[in-house]
């Protein structure tokens, strides 16, 4: 177990990018502090509404990786996964991988890692002796072929609250480009929650977590954390951080020192009556499950909710009618 990977999985805007802060400052570990995607790098097939993608024959693995590190360099979003761009040397990066052989397999893929972080972004140190952590929202659909690769690995999905998570999510997407459409934000938590629901019944060293309780009772949640992954518990798995140094969060909700459950019920002054009932209606199972509370459906559905255009508007209202 002393090498095997440990993956985050956990539904865009779930609390994924939090866990892997708290994981982040561990002696033992050695966090990639940014969403590799290098199963989508390898040309896998996603259904993940954004980042979804056919499979590719023969995927160019190497300018993959590259593409998604400039991505990073050039990033100022701080609700994003990460802000990078004053980390990353994507100077060395384009040097260190040009001279690289194509990668073909995920066992070359994260090897690479080891190799590569140490080089862009030395704050990072040597990996040799620690166990690697990773994380990329996709991850959950292709667990099954990453338990294959890396038998002993470890897996830690996060799961929030739907009706929250649909509001994180719908936020994140809105401050760019409006009201956003919703058969994509739906689309995502819904692929999510299916392949969570294989993952859990078919994998070993699978750990579901609620966000709920890391943010009320996070000393609790961390403890059994770190008694799945047989490390020792530290006071620092209790303070988010990137590299060592103190975190601030990419929550729609401003900057935060530490773990923090302030907003945990800010989504039920924010959720749109038609966001709710598309929740209520088509996840149930989820809500009852993970012991979510199941809203009662509530009037308001067509009503256009704030920066909704017409267009989305009616392709949005008509949507659950095909949903099914």
């Amino acid at each position: 177990m002393t090498n095997a990977p440990i993956f985050i999985l956990g539904s865009h805007k779930s609390g994924t990018s939090l866990l892997r802060s708290l994981l982040d400052d561990h002696p033992d570990l050695y966090v990639i502090p940014f969403e590799t995607h290098f199963m989508a790098s390898l040309g896998r097939w996603i259904k993940y509404s954004y980042r979804k993608q056919s499979p590719a024959v023969k995927a160019e693995y190497i300018q993959n990786l590259l593409q998604v590190l400039e991505n990073y360099s050039k990033s100022k979003d701080r609700q994003a996964d990460v802000v990078l761009s004053d980390i990353v040397d994507i100077d060395k990066a384009k040097e260190f991988l040009n001279k690289s052989e194509d990668i073909d397999t995920p066992e070359q893929a994260l090897s690479l890692f080891n190799e590569l972080l140490p080089e862009i972004i030395p704050e990072m140190g040597d990996p040799k002796g620690k166990r690697m952590v990773e994380k990329s929202v996709e991850h959950a659909e292709m667990a099954m072929e990453l338990y294959r690769c890396f038998p002993h690995a470890q897996f830690i999905h996060i799961v929030k609250n739907p009706y929250a998570n649909f509001v994180a999510l719908r936020k994140f997407k809105s401050k760019d480009q409006g009201y956003p459409l919703v058969n994509k934000v739906f689309g995502s938590l819904e692929t999510g929650y299916f392949f969570l629901d294989k993952n859990e019944k078919s994998l070993p060293n699978y750990k579901v977590l609620l966000y709920e309780d890391l943010a009320r009772d996070p000393s609790t949640v961390l403890k059994g954390v770190a008694d799945f992954l047989n490390i020792t518990f530290d006071d620092k798995l209790l303070q988010p951080s990137l590299l060592g140094s103190p975190w601030s969060g990419n929550s729609a909700y401003g900057e935060f020192k530490g773990i923090s459950s302030e907003f945990l019920d800010n989504w039920k002054d924010e959720i749109h009556p038609f966001e709710a009932n598309l929740i209520t209606q088509n996840l149930s199972h989820v809500l009852e499950k993970y012991g979510y509370e199941r809203q009662r459906i509530i009037k308001g559905s067509w009503k256009r909710a704030k920066g909704e255009s017409f267009k989305r508007y009616l392709y949005n209202r008509f949507y659950p009618y095909y949903l099914r």
